[in-house]
């Protein structure tokens, strides 16, 4: 994975903040195409990710309609900071992760898929809380994978509900992989309980 991509639009946040994040995606990203690359022994690349920082309504104007339909896998972070993520995709971006997770031939049940979504999802999550636990010598955790097909509105707004502290910002990362010429794109979303960004922030002195 070659160079940085970033759109984020919160002035809070200063150029060494922004590129710490853009770093830790990078190192992440590449570290999850690696892995699933040698669990499934296929060749699977991803492009360096994408992220914005926007807040709750914004992401219905900008990113996806509420009542869009979506697979979702959901998976919340412990230890040292909190949060939830949200891996979303449309039904064909599914069908073609699902695809390239599996091997040639195989026999596919919807409880298959299911699985096979949840191992990719927290392949790509333990791969950016390694990053960041390795580079911030921080602990953190994350929870088994639990897979659910909703509206995206409703999905979003139960990460939302499950805690009233959570932040208002939502930071995307959109990951496009590569798999057999093909790209297939896929976004996870990060709900972080009030200051966990700025706390991680302030343990590296930026």
């Amino acid at each position: 994975m070659k160079g940085r991509a970033v759109n984020l639009n919160k002035d809070d946040y200063t150029v060494l903040q922004l590129d710490i994040i853009k770093e830790l995606a990078n190192v992440g990203g590449g570290n999850a195409a690696t892995s699933i690359s040698q669990l499934i022994s296929k060749r699977v690349d991803m492009t360096v990710p994408t992220i914005d920082v926007l807040n709750y309504n914004e992401i219905y104007e900008k990113i996806m309609p509420d009542d869009e339909m979506v697979n979702a896998v959901i998976m919340r972070m412990f230890g040292d900071a909190e949060g939830i993520f949200l891996f979303i995709t449309t039904d064909d971006a599914s069908i073609k992760l699902i695809d390239m997770m599996l091997p040639d031939d195989f026999k596919l049940t919807e409880e298959i898929g299911a699985s096979a979504i949840k191992e990719l999802v927290n392949i790509i999550v333990t791969s950016y809380l390694n990053a960041i636990s390795k580079m911030m010598s921080i602990n953190l955790i994350s929870s088994v994978p639990s897979y659910t097909v909703d509206m995206f509105g409703a999905i979003l707004s139960s990460a939302y509900m499950e805690s009233e502290q959570y932040d208002e910002n939502v930071m995307i990362i959109k990951n496009q992989f590569i798999y057999q010429g093909d790209k297939i794109e896929s976004a996870l979303y990060f709900v972080p309980k009030p200051g966990v960004l700025s706390n991680l922030f302030k343990i590296i002195g930026v």
